[in-house]
């Protein structure tokens, strides 16, 4: 049983590892290309809780408009509106919300 726990474990931290990893890698491919794809990914594999200096040290600086970071790619949605990423700060100075697509406002 403990050999069980054991495996699980350290199965459970590989996971963690690849997951950081692979975050990693989408952020890096983002600030080369600042292409969609990699930033959707980046918004899917970014946990809900990361604080704005990692945010800012995966993606680079932000259109930071107090309560949220902004980061965009090179296109246009289909109502007219920059797409790119929104990631909402809250309080504690955490990502609270996270979402890609068009930003029209």
């Amino acid at each position: 049983m403990k050999k069980l726990i054991w495996i699980c474990l350290v199965a459970w931290g590989f996971a963690g590892c690849n997951s950081a990893k692979r975050l990693e890698t989408y952020a890096q491919h983002y600030r080369t290309h600042q292409d969609f794809k990699s930033l959707e990914k980046v918004v899917e594999t970014m946990k809900m809780g990361t604080d704005t200096a990692a945010v800012r040290r995966l993606l680079g600086d932000p259109i930071d408009m107090g309560f949220d970071f902004r980061y965009l790619v090179d296109s246009v949605g289909p109502n007219g509106c920059v797409i790119g990423a929104v990631f909402h700060i809250g309080e504690r100075g955490l990502v609270d919300q996270k979402w890609v697509g068009e930003i029209c406002e």
